[in-house]
Formats: C-alpha cells, sequence, structure tokens
C-alpha cells in the first residue's frame, strides 16, 4: 500500500496500489526488429491465394494447349485417312484405265475390229520385197546445187565461201 504525501498538509489520499502486471491473452508482443520482407500473416494469406490462382491459371492453360494440340493432331489425323483413301480410289481407278488401255491395244481386239468395222480380211500369204541395186540415182557431182542439198557439209562449206 502506497501512500502519497501531499505538500500541502492535508490528509494523505488513499491510492490504491497498481496491479501487478500479468500476462493476458490480448497483451501486445514486446517490440522486435522485422525483416524488410516480412509480411503480415494478411499478407500472406493473399500472396498463397494470389500464388494458387496462379498456378491453377497455368495449369488451365496448359491442359488446354494439350487438348488443343490433340484436336489439332486429329483433324490432322482425319485429313490424312481421308487422302489416302482418295489416293487408294485414285489408285484403282488408274488400275482399271491401264487394264482398258491394254485391253484395246490386244492385237485380238484389233484384229477383230479390223474384221469386222472396217471390213479388213487376213492375206493369203505374205510375200517380202528385197530391193536389187543401188536404193537412189546416184548424185552428180557436177550439178553444185544438187550437191549442196545432199550433204551438209557441202552445204556448210559454199555458205562459208560466199560474202
Amino acid at each position: 500500500m502506497t501512500a502519497i504525501l501531499p505538500e500541502s498538509g492535508m490528509r494523505p489520499a488513499l491510492i490504491p496500489p497498481l496491479a501487478p502486471r500479468t500476462p493476458t491473452a490480448d497483451a501486445k508482443p514486446s517490440l522486435r526488429v522485422l525483416e524488410p520482407t516480412y509480411r503480415t500473416p494478411a499478407q500472406r494469406r493473399a500472396r498463397a491465394r494470389l500464388t494458387g490462382m496462379l498456378v491453377v491459371i497455368v495449369v488451365a492453360a496448359a491442359l488446354f494447349g494439350l487438348v488443343t494440340s490433340h484436336v489439332a493432331l486429329t483433324q490432322g489425323q482425319f485429313r490424312l485417312e481421308a487422302m489416302r483413301t482418295k489416293a487408294d480410289e485414285e489408285q484403282a481407278h488408274y488400275e482399271r484405265l491401264r487394264l482398258e488401255v491394254a485391253e484395246l491395244e490386244s492385237p485380238g481386239r484389233i484384229v477383230a475390229a479390223a474384221q469386222e468395222r472396217l471390213g479388213m480380211v487376213p492375206p493369203p500369204g505374205i510375200t517380202y520385197l528385197s530391193p536389187v541395186g543401188p536404193v537412189s540415182d546416184p548424185v552428180d557431182a557436177t550439178d553444185p546445187e544438187q550437191a549442196a542439198t545432199d550433204d551438209w557439209s557441202t552445204v556448210k562449206r559454199q555458205l562459208a565461201s560466199r560474202p
């Protein structure tokens, strides 16, 4: 019990002593030095939410990209399959046309068409002719015009001698 004595001579008033300090639940912690990177719990929660949202966005974007590439790959596969089908059809058409050409070019069909459409008949026999003597008349060497037309080297020489 503490008494305060007034200087004016009055009776001392009794002042209740201060209650001893006891730590309570809502007592503020003692002061301390914070690091420059210190974040309050609210800031940490906000940062964690932001990080979580960024991770979700990145994962969603990656999944979207994966699905998009898979769709493009599937579309390409469909186009490739359609092109293969068309190539197979064209190859079959080409083979049919080759068969048709081969049938049209066959000697039996040509002989039959010649006999039926044109009225041609096979000859009773084949006679081969062989040449006897020179094939053409000899070139007159004295005629320059005739000699020039027969041999290109002669023509070339004659053209070179002219002005």
